[in-house]
């Protein structure tokens, strides 16, 4: 059968062009957009549009992956915005420009680097009176042929409907390679041969244009049909309204890892696609954390790479400058043979560094890089420039024979909470930046901890080939020492529970504190803090505040936390105190600050059932409907959906207001 006809691509590559910003040259700016050929498509990426061009707002960024164009404008001023710069170097087609509107870049190591970088021979700057160059993007016409590299992913994945038995295929590349046109030529070729239980899901239809693009791609053909019933989006799979033949989940790492789990389960024939490079930040992590998940379950797993572009020629001047920029191919630094012992560290110690310093040091801000990006779900772009520019952050490094870097620790400094800014935390009026683990110890109570200077763990990475060695925990008591000499109290770190990493943390003297009562968007997982006090006249104050989420833990457990993993409920458990006596003044304050401010509903949920056990009476001026509303979200926990019927409400913040007014009433009514 004759291979599908798809958009052709341009082997041009790139141009990257500098200007400064003001008024006369964004009105130059405009009318080259004006001047540009017929057909030509442009877009303008910043907060300051002008009126009649394509605007892309740099929160929004993400959501256009999958497009082209031709020209796109980029503001690159103070506020530099890393990550939609990132992803807007990704969507200028081959023979395209990415024009900057260069600003006063800000202060800070990360705006030296950006402008040290403005001035390499990739970025070409244009002098006021020179005319701006046009793109020169070769336009889609007649028919292509895939790339040698997506002829070859093409071949072994044909046969996939037809294998005997369940079978996954985990396609990655970076942007440009042609991932999601090769995934097009694969379902319309599949489609031709009669195979309709196909179906490609993703985080939104438009994140996978370039793909349904293929299935219409302007021959004399109808290709519609084919197209017709594709696209599904993933709550049906999830649910098991639709059951397809073949499941294709197109950029995979943009989708919470628990959801990407529970997708691999809906289809025996599967494939899980995603780019790597970067630009999303999570591709790093889709390796480490989902596709380490499915090998543990079981899932017979094929894994292909996509390596040449085909958007824009090798050597694309533009790629290799965001990449150097934003170190988004940092590696994890290469360890001599035979080096893969603990010994490797014998005697050497932490030495921490700053930002500032670190940023003179290309070499190891790569390897640092390189390190952290290897262990952690998410690196974003964004991210290398808050390591760089936040005075309040320290960066411990570990280094090995060789002076290789084997051990990396991020530590940020968090002010201690005033009197009055704690109590607005925990009535839920407050949440103030950069006080994470203070406002932690506010929300349960802890008001004299809250104030306490802390330490907290941003980051922590050992070198793959020197895990489970004890270099981790090592790496922890240089923390501590670290910040006891800086004279903080406390040093803590918050991530995504799992037992591995909760044994991991309890094992180094850092027991749970508390388990987040909602599950992250990413990991899927319910966030975990743990603590350690630094100072002697803190470990009493932290005592205190465990042993009050002691005693709250079995109703959180019952209730909110209902579908905790239980191997997480265990750790937990096991590391609690015993538990402080209840204080029926405090239980009444709390309920105040439920029903007349804004203290959140979990967190007062103890407080509320005890209080209405202690209270009966207090419900007797409340209507039938209001106390039967009361009585199931508080004594009962019964689950938000049937809460909403009950209270004939369409969401949580409607049955929360109910639950204020009517406890406002039974306070009144009992005092």
């Amino acid at each position: 059968m004759v291979m599908p006809p798809i958009p052709p691509k341009s082997a041009c590559t790139r141009q990257l062009l500098a200007v400064p910003d003001s008024a006369e040259t964004r009105e130059r700016v405009s009318g080259w957009i004006t001047g540009l050929a017929e057909g030509s498509s442009v877009a303008w990426l910043g907060d300051d549009v002008p009126p009649g061009v394509p605007a892309i707002r740099p929160a929004q960024a993400a959501h256009w992956l999958g497009r082209e164009y031709d020209a796109l404008v980029f503001e690159a001023g103070a506020d530099l915005h890393p990550d939609a710069l990132a992803i807007a170097a990704g969507l200028v087609r081959g023979g395209g420009v990415l024009l900057l509107l260069v600003a006063r870049a800000g202060s800070g190591p990360f705006a030296e680097r950006f402008r040290r970088f403005l001035m390499e021979p990739a970025v070409r700057r244009a002098d006021p009176g020179s005319a701006l160059p046009a793109p020169q993007a070769v336009r889609p016409e007649g028919r292509l042929r895939l790339s040698a590299g997506q002829r070859r992913v093409f071949s072994t994945m044909l046969a996939l409907p037809a294998h005997p038995g369940p079978l996954t295929f985990v396609l990655t590349a970076p942007r440009g390679r042609g991932k999601s046109t090769l995934l097009g030529a694969l379902v319309r070729r599949w489609r031709a041969e009669g195979v309709t239980e196909v179906r490609v899901t993703a985080y939104s239809p438009a994140s996978i244009e370039p793909l349904l693009r293929v299935l219409d791609p302007g021959s004399e053909t109808d290709a519609r049909a084919p197209q017709a019933g594709v696209y599904t989006a993933p709550d049906p799979l999830l649910t098991g309204a639709i059951r397809p033949g073949v499941l294709i989940v197109d950029e995979a790492a943009a989708l919470p890892v628990h959801v990407l789990m529970a997708l691999a389960g809906r289809a025996s024939r599967t494939v899980f696609s995603t780019t790597t490079a970067g630009f999303e930040g999570s591709g790093r992590g889709f390796r480490l954390r989902f596709l380490r998940a499915l090998r543990r379950r079981g899932h017979p797993l094929q894994e292909l790479r996509l390596r040449e572009p085909v958007r824009w020629a090798a050597g694309d001047p533009l790629e290799d400058w965001i990449n150097r920029l934003f170190l988004l191919d940092a590696e994890v630094p290469a360890l001599a043979d035979g080096a893969g012992g603990a010994d490797v560290v014998a005697g050497r110690r932490v030495h921490w560094v700053c930002g500032e310093r670190l940023a003179r040091d290309e070499t190891g801000l790569a390897a640092v890089v390189g390190l952290l990006s290897d262990a952690h779900y998410r690196t974003r772009p964004s991210d290398l420039r808050r390591w760089l520019d936040d005075p309040a952050l320290s960066i411990g490094l570990l280094r090995g024979s060789g002076q290789v870097l084997v051990g990396v620790v991020l530590l940020l400094a968090e002010p201690g909470l005033e009197p009055g800014l704690a109590r607005s935390v925990w009535a839920g009026e407050r949440r103030p930046a950069g006080r994470f683990l203070p406002a932690v110890l506010a929300a349960h109570g802890g008001f004299r901890a809250a104030g306490r200077t802390a330490l907290r763990i941003v980051r922590i990475a050992v070198h793959p080939r020197l895990q489970r060695r004890g270099i981790g925990r090592r790496m922890l008591r240089a923390a501590e020492r670290h910040g006891r000499r800086r004279g903080f109290a406390l040093l803590g770190a918050s991530f995504g529970a799992d037992a591995e990493l909760l044994a991991f943390w309890e094992a180094a003297g850092y027991p749970p504190l508390r388990v987040g009562f909602r599950r992250e968007g990413i990991s899927g997982l319910h966030s975990a803090v743990v603590l350690r006090p630094l100072q002697p006249d803190a470990r009493t104050e932290i005592a205190l505040v465990r042993a009050t989420v002691a005693r709250d833990w079995p109703v959180w457990r019952a209730g909110p936390l209902r579908t905790l993993e239980p191997d997480v409920a265990g750790s937990v458990l096991r590391s609690l105190p015993p538990p402080a006596a209840p204080d029926p003044a405090a239980d009444h304050e709390e309920v105040r600050a439920f029903a007349c401010s804004q203290r959140p509903f979990e967190p007062a949920l103890p407080a509320l059932r005890r209080w209405l056990h202690c209270r009966p009476d207090a419900l007797n001026a409340l209507s039938p409907g209001d106390r039967v509303l009361l009585q199931a979200a508080v004594t009962e926990s019964e689950d938000w959906p049937r809460l909403c019927a009950r209270a004939g409400e369409s969401g949580r913040a409607g049955v929360i207001r109910a639950l204020r007014r009517a406890l406002c009433v039974a306070l009144g009514d009992s005092g």
